[in-house]
């Protein structure tokens, strides 16, 4: 028997045990985080810490619902070759998990996951103005060279090199094909978790010259928040889109959606950067 179930996708190696213990009302498991899934270079990719409470919450779900939304705090970057814990309870609403990933005393990250199945996509939504532009053109980028999804030279055979495709202003336009092996536990539909991955880097690339102007080598992810409106196939193009919205002190603000050119929106993220003189590594 089996003493851990992906988390993800099974190529990524993210490997939670089957063995929980209980203390004060949470479920506690051990979490495997694989080396090779940067951001920057030994700190897991924002989007995937984010990410990875969608699948530690249907862990422990009884209900079976589609995803809904999943917010996210980054309190310190989660290592990687590591083993972590996580603590999930069930939050206040029916379908609604709080989850935490902890290294001995430190929280890495604590997020709310709602569980209860898509909403209705919103109206008006002024990324949909890049639903049918023209891809610019390519920017291998230097700043996050291993970055599991927009790094030119990923250390995970599953990287994504998405590199990427600035247009002015502050926005970003790149296409994307997923491939059949991002599918998680439901064949032919993107995992969740690689929907995360995806839509965090863009979000650092639409402000990235405003970072580096104001004197910053870059940014970590402090916060996500994602909403999954319909489930994304694999193998179908659609448009990765993102528009940076502002820098206040060293809090860097921006959107991203995954789209396609019929206006159909699959999933919307907002996340708050937090600038850095330069990029940790671990």
């Amino acid at each position: 028997m089996s003493t851990s179930i992906a988390l993800g996708p099974s190529t990524l190696g993210l490997a939670l045990a089957t063995e929980v213990a209980t203390e004060d009302g949470w479920s506690l498991r051990e979490l495997q985080v694989p080396d090779g899934l940067d951001g920057p270079p030994g700190i897991l990719q924002g989007g995937l810490a984010a990410g990875l409470a969608i699948g530690i919450a249907r862990a422990a779900d009884t209900y079976g619902a589609p995803l809904t939304a999943v917010h996210a705090r980054l309190h310190a970057p989660t290592p990687l070759g590591a083993s972590v814990v996580t603590r999930v309870r069930d939050g206040a609403a029916v379908g609604s998990h709080v989850v935490e990933i902890r290294t001995g005393g430190t929280v890495l990250v604590s997020a709310e996951v709602e569980l209860a199945g898509h909403d209705p996509a919103p109206l008006g939504l002024d990324l949909l103005d890049l639903a049918t532009v023209p891809f610019p053109e390519p920017v291998p980028q230097d700043a996050y060279p291993t970055c599991f999804a927009c790094g030119p030279h990923p250390r995970h055979p599953a990287g994504l090199r998405l590199h990427p495709r600035p247009r002015a202003p502050d926005t970003i336009v790149q296409p994307w094909i997923p491939a059949a092996a991002l599918a998680g536990d439901r064949p032919g539909v993107v995992d969740p978790l690689l929907v995360a991955a995806v839509l965090d880097c863009p979000t650092v690339w639409a402000g990235f010259e405003r970072l580096r102007h104001a004197g910053y080598g870059g940014a970590l992810l402090g916060g996500f928040h994602l909403q999954v409106f319909r489930d994304l196939p694999v193998e179908e193009p659609v448009r990765v889109v993102a528009r940076w919205d502002g820098l206040d002190g060293r809090k860097g603000r921006a959107r991203a959606a995954l789209i396609d050119e019929e206006r159909t929106v699959y999933a919307l993220a907002a996340a708050l950067h937090v600038a850095v003189p330069e990029l940790p590594t671990v």
